[in-house]
């Protein structure tokens, strides 16, 4: 099963909760915060804030989403039975701000993913 990935940033972290806060408005912020951290493969989310804060505009670490991660904290703090195909489909719809790659990153790599001329060199 394909995970989304995403760049991983302040503000698409918070995007990724607000998400979460509309589809699930009964599940506490702070067990969301363990939720996410969890979905990135972190122990908690004091483990994933200093490395979260410590990224600079320029770096460019694109993590994984993993919603299966993301139900076993769920369910470890209380919150069983949620729908893991209604996870799963919103981690992919959502419109994270921070684009993945920047302009001159996404050129170098849909120039590699372009087949070679068949008279090249």
């Amino acid at each position: 099963m394909l995970h989304p990935s995403m760049r991983f940033s302040p503000s698409n972290v918070a995007a990724l909760k607000k998400a979460l806060r509309r589809q699930y408005p009964h599940i506490k912020s702070s067990h969301l915060d363990e939720a996410i951290a969890a979905s990135f493969g972190f122990n908690s989310y004091a483990a994933m804030r200093p490395t979260l804060h410590q990224l600079s505009a320029y770096e460019r670490l694109v993590v994984v989403a993993d919603h299966l991660l993301m139900l076993l904290r769920l369910e470890e703090v209380g919150y069983r039975n949620l729908p893991r195909e209604v996870l799963h489909r919103l981690l992919w719809n959502i419109e994270f701000p921070d684009e993945r790659y920047d302009s001159a990153v996404e050129e170098i790599i849909q120039a590699r993913r372009r087949p070679a001329a068949a008279n090249a060199e």
